[in-house]
């Protein structure tokens, strides 16, 4: 049996211009309201912690406002979307027979809603959301522990730093993802298992898994 867990935002559902615009609703700083200026902060490999720090966003403010903006995002999550190649990922994957879970900072609800639209859900055994911003480790240790998976045997996809922390912290794989929040270039730094460019390329290391990572 082969698993992988996803993480959602930034991975498969292209929801960065919709994160931002909740964040300047509930905070209305400034910079947030410009998104050139926040795909800039992408370019420049700034990574959440350091995003939060330059915004001067404290981080229990941080932490308040994420329950609040997954309430708004329930409202806009039909309008999110799917990043280009990940419906075939996930369709071959299941027919591969993977086990497939996703493990997300946004809520379990908003999460279904989105890939129930899209179609893809079936492809899930399970979703796990509400992972804090900074301690998603904790919530991929609970999914092993209640799907009986050893972290060893199991692949986790993400598209930022955090991602990478939390996979090692758990003692995961992980393929990080160079299309979401973080650029190539920063999550090199922290040295995932594999990164890739393309779901294309996804796919493929994946359906590899054994001999790539």
């Amino acid at each position: 049996m082969r698993a992988v867990i996803f993480d959602f935002d930034g991975t498969i559902a292209d929801s960065f211009a919709t994160v931002i615009g909740i964040a300047y609703k509930l905070t209305k700083r400034p910079e947030l309201a410009d998104l050139t200026q926040m795909e800039r902060m992408k370019a420049n490999n700034v990574g959440l912690r350091q995003a939060v720090k330059n915004l001067n966003i404290p981080r229990w403010h941080s932490l308040w406002l994420l329950p609040r903006g997954r309430i708004l995002m329930s409202r806009q999550i039909h309008q999110i979307p799917l990043f280009t190649g990940m419906d075939q990922v996930l369709k071959e994957l299941a027919a591969q027979k993977f086990e497939l879970y996703i493990v997300s900072s946004n809520s379990t609800a908003n999460v279904e809603r989105f890939m129930l639209e899209k179609g893809l859900l079936p492809y899930f055994k399970r979703v796990y959301g509400g992972a804090g911003l900074f301690d998603k480790a904790r919530l991929i240790k609970k999914v092993l522990k209640a799907e009986n998976l050893a972290p060893s045997t199991v692949v986790y996809v993400g598209d930022e730093v955090r991602d990478i922390e939390a996979s090692k912290q758990v003692g995961m794989p992980c393929v990080a993802v160079a299309w979401g929040y973080n650029s190539a270039d920063l999550l090199i730094k922290y040295s995932p298992t594999v990164i890739v460019r393309s779901p294309k390329q996804l796919l493929n290391v994946l359906s590899q898994w054994g001999t790539s990572l």
